[in-house]
């Protein structure tokens, strides 16, 4: 991957679908999103698909993000292979993963990374609450993945980060993915910095192994106790990570 390059936005209260739409555009685009392959509405909803490709030549090589607005302020996605924009259906739909409703009267900050070709997110949070949006494609697919076949391309499947789910076109039978991780990787060291792990490794749901691998510039950290957005240093303050979630296990991006 690499380095990840951040832009962060805001928006201001009072918040509606359409100015957050508007928001959750400008955002994408900072994240390195093309404009959308689609923008429509339907019924109270507000629609706005998304592309980011494995290999667009091969069969299933293909992600589409669809993110659903709702007039609640309930911002919704799910994953698949293609998208049709006249029919507006999604081939090889994953599940819908929808958050808690936002809030009209607080501020929304937006933290954009580019991860080149491994991701495209954006970090939304209002006060507590707080939603990862994006595409990843982690940089070790297994040598036996036939993207002819099997699409590969993950979206945040909980607010935790280290959740992941892929279109219904995968060899499981279970879209779903979580992280390694250990309840150990918590706290600051006794040296009072905190250590990290490289590398993302996603274990699919169905007790079937390894789905997939990061490059080492995404990995977990001690982030308990941190401030959300800090920066770690690591190898002599040569590599600088961003920290996405500040919990144990805490998501990190390399950003220098």
């Amino acid at each position: 991957m690499a380095i990840a390059t951040r832009i962060d936005s805001s928006l201001s209260p009072t918040i509606t679908q359409s100015t957050l739409a508007d928001a959750l555009k400008t955002a994408f685009i900072n994240a390195g999103f093309s404009t959308p392959t689609d923008d429509y509405t339907s019924g109270t909803d507000r629609i706005l698909v998304y592309r980011f490709d494995t290999e667009t030549a091969r069969n299933k090589g293909r992600n589409f993000l669809r993110v659903r607005i709702s007039n609640t302020l309930v911002i919704a996605c799910l994953i698949g292979t293609d998208w049709n924009t006249t029919t507006k259906a999604m081939t090889d739909s994953s599940a819908e993963f929808a958050p808690t409703a936002l809030s009209a009267s607080l501020p929304i900050n937006f933290v954009s990374l580019n991860c080149a070709s491994e991701g495209r997110f954006i970090f939304l949070s209002q006060g507590t609450a707080f939603i990862p949006l994006g595409i990843l494609i982690p940089a070790n697919r297994p040598t036996w993945w036939n993207l002819d076949t099997w699409s590969y391309g993950y979206f945040f499947s909980t607010i935790t980060g280290l959740n992941f789910r892929g279109s219904s076109a995968n060899p499981y039978g279970n879209a779903d993915n979580t992280a390694l991780t250990s309840a150990f990787l918590s706290n600051s060291n006794p040296g009072l910095s905190r250590d990290s792990l490289a590398g993302l490794v996603l274990l699919n749901n169905s007790n079937s192994g390894i789905s997939a691998k990061t490059s080492d510039d995404i990995g977990t950290a001690a982030g308990n106790g941190a401030i959300r957005y800090d920066t770690l240093s690591f190898n002599n303050n040569t590599q600088r990570y961003l920290l996405a979630v500040n919990t144990a296990n805490g998501l990190i991006f390399r950003i220098q």
